[in-house]
């Protein structure tokens, strides 16, 4: 991002008493990693910027400019803000690093979302079925100039523990709706939330807008073709041994806090995405997922795999892989 910390840009250009060019050079590192951001989701086939002749550019722009706040004296607010509450608090490289990718991110899909609302008839009829969802069952809301959808027994005056856009893209349902209803992608969706993850049973509606389009339009796969070349296996093994600590400590906190799985299921788990991770450290062909947890299930069938496993084990294997993907982005 600079050959200066993250950390130290951030304590001096939001905390301390910065210049107009310490000023300007930290936008320009923003919209730089903007870029890279837009770059790698593209990639991935989120969106199609080339489709509907959205220019990369000003969307990176536009993102940053959503970060500034209305207070003209003070226009560093909302930043500073976000980087003196943010949870757990910021104290090292690399939480600088999630802070400033995770801030972007959000105001990119937001921004995004904005465009194809104005650009795609289909998601503008996705906004308005998600406006009009049962009231009896959720609830509309606004913060900081964002629209949020939430269960209607959710306290928004809670801390908002929203899940990342990325990782709401590759959430898998349960059940896949009825004749792909769009009402019934907002109510697969969130009971996804509460099954599979620890985030509120909250969404900023944009963001749950993009994920019901890439639901009615996409493939289910996503491919991410990350993996450097053999001459660096050194580097390709630390990023995925430590892309998978990282899956492996969120699954061993969403089990604490929620209680979902016993030790036996824990254990399959874990011991399964080690298997996964081994074959793309050698480089081999990566099996069908069910074959995986088999190993340590004799007795499991396919019926039992796509009623109790699927969604959840696959989840946590796009986890890994964009993991993987976000480690050699940096």
């Amino acid at each position: 991002m600079s050959q200066r910390k993250v950390l130290d840009i951030l304590n001096n250009v939001l905390l301390g008493t910065p210049s107009e060019f310490e000023k300007n050079h930290f936008f320009e590192i923003l919209i730089e990693v903007a870029r890279m951001r837009i770059r790698f989701f593209s990639r991935l086939k989120y969106f199609s910027l080339e489709k509907n002749e959205i220019s990369m550019d000003d969307i990176a722009l536009e993102a940053i400019s959503n970060l500034l706040s209305n207070n003209e004296e003070d226009y560093l607010e909302y930043l500073r803000n976000s980087f003196l509450n943010w949870k757990p608090k910021i104290e090292n490289e690399e939480e600088a690093e999630n802070f400033v990718n995770t801030i972007i991110d959000q105001s990119i899909y937001q921004t995004i979302a904005k465009k194809y609302g104005e650009l795609d008839p289909l998601f503008a009829k996705i906004l308005k079925e998600i406006r009009r969802a049962n009231p009896k069952k959720y609830k509309l809301f606004e913060r900081l100039d964002t629209e949020y959808i939430s269960l209607k027994s959710f306290n928004p005056t809670k801390e908002l523990n929203i899940i990342p856009q990325d990782e709401l893209i590759f959430l898998g349902v349960q059940n896949f709706p009825d004749n792909n209803y769009i009402k019934g992608w907002i109510d697969e969706i969130f009971n996804a939330l509460k099954e599979f993850t620890d985030y509120s049973p909250c969404l900023p509606v944009n963001s749950l807008a993009l994920k019901i389009k890439f639901e009615l339009t996409a493939a289910q796969k996503i491919e991410f073709n990350v993996i450097p070349d053999p001459e660096i296996q050194m580097l390709v093994r630390e990023g995925i041994i430590f892309s998978l600590q990282k899956v492996e400590k969120k699954l061993e906190n969403l089990s604490k806090k929620k209680k979902k799985y016993n030790e036996r299921i824990l254990t399959m788990f874990r011991e399964a995405l080690a298997d996964i991770a081994y074959d793309l450290l050698q480089g081999d062909e990566i099996k069908n997922y069910y074959e995986y947890l088999k190993v340590y299930d004799k007795s499991m069938t396919v019926k039992e795999y796509r009623d109790n496993y699927r969604a959840q084990f696959e989840y946590l294997i796009k986890l890994l892989k964009n993991e993987i993907a976000q480690y050699y982005l940096k």
